[in-house]
C-alpha cells in the first residue's frame, strides 16, 4: 500500500488538484507544486489553509512538514484551499499578470461568501466589472442576466436587503453597459481597485479574548495588527503598526483554546 494520505487542493479558479502527500513531504514543497498549476512565480503572497475542528481557518506552516499539522479528525481525504496570504496595498506592486489574475479570483471568491463587508452599491458595481470580465461587452438585458445567474457574484445578504433578484440584476446591468470597450485586464485591475478601498479587504480576522474574557477580533492585515469590537470589523479600536511591533511577543502561556488573550 503506498505510504501517504490523500489530499484535495481547492484552487482559485475552481479546480479540484488531487494528489497523495508523503509523509515527508514539507508544506513549502507542497505550495510549491499547486503554483507550478498556474505557472505562479509570485508565491510569497499565497499559501495553503484548512478549517480546524473549531471551525477556524489554519495556515500550513512552510517549513513543517504537510501531515505534522492538527486536522480536523474526521475521515476522508485533506481538504486544503489555496487562497492569498499576504496582502499589499495596491496590486500594481504585483509584477505579473498571473498574480494579478489569482488576487482577483481571491477577492471575487471573498465578495461572495460576505468575508468582505461590501455595501450594495458597490457589491453591483463590482458584479458589473465581473461581468465585464467574463464575458465582455453588454449585448442586451436577457444575456446579461442569463450570465450573471452562472456567475458567483452576488452575496446572499445583498438579495435579501432588496425586493428581488431582478431588481440586483437590473441595478447590475446599470453599472454594465457604461463598461463597453473595457478590456479584460481593464476590468479585473478596476474591481481590484474597488475592493481595495474596502475596510475589510486584506485583513485576516480571528477571534480572541482579553483578560477579562470580552470577545474582540484581532485583524492581521498589511498595516499591522487591529483590535476590533465583536460587532464592528470597519474601525479598529486599536491598531499596531507593524513597525510599532517590531518586539512583539505572545507569552505562550496567553494562548488558549477560545483564542488570543491580550490585555
Amino acid at each position: 500500500m503506498t505510504e501517504g494520505r490523500l489530499c484535495q487542493v481547492l484552487l482559485l479558479d475552481g479546480r479540484n488538484l488531487e494528489l497523495l502527500v508523503q509523509p515527508k513531504l514539507l508544506s513549502r514543497e507542497l505550495l510549491d507544486l499547486v503554483a507550478s498549476h498556474f505557472n505562479l512565480k509570485e508565491k510569497e503572497y499565497f499559501g495553503l489553509c484548512f478549517i480546524d475542528d473549531t471551525g477556524q481557518n489554519n495556515w500550513l506552516q512552510l517549513d513543517r512538514k504537510v501531515l505534522d499539522h492538527d486536522f480536523s479528525k474526521t475521515s476522508g481525504p485533506l481538504e486544503l484551499k489555496f487562497l492569498v496570504r499576504f496582502y499589499i496595498e495596491r496590486i500594481t506592486f504585483l509584477k505579473e499578470n498571473t498574480t494579478v489574475e489569482l488576487f482577483f479570483l481571491n477577492a471575487k471568491s471573498l465578495v461572495f461568501n460576505e468575508t468582505i463587508e461590501v455595501e450594495s452599491g458597490n457589491v453591483f458595481k463590482l458584479a458589473a466589472f465581473a461581468l465585464q470580465e467574463a464575458k465582455g461587452d453588454y449585448t442586451s438585458a436577457e444575456t446579461a442576466k442569463s450570465d450573471l445567474k452562472e456567475l458567483p457574484v452576488l452575496p446572499t445578504r445583498v438579495l435579501r436587503e432588496h425586493p428581488s433578484l431582478n431588481y440586483c440584476e437590473d441595478k447590475v446591468i446599470e453599472h454594465y453597459k457604461k463598461l463597453k470597450g473595457l478590456t479584460r485586464g481593464q476590468a479585473i485591475v478596476q474591481y481590484l481597485a474597488l475592493v481595495e478601498s474596502l475596510p475589510t479587504y486584506g485583513v485576516h480576522y480571528y477571534p480572541v479574548k482579553d483578560k477579562q474574557g470580552i470577545p474582540w477580533w484581532l485583524g492581521v492585515s498589511y498595516k499591522g495588527i487591529g483590535q476590533f469590537d465583536l460587532q464592528d470589523k470597519l474601525k479598529p479600536r486599536k491598531l499596531f503598526q507593524w513597525k510599532q511591533l517590531e518586539n512583539f511577543v505572545f507569552p505562550r502561556e496567553e494562548i488558549c483554546s477560545e483564542g488570543i488573550q491580550f490585555s
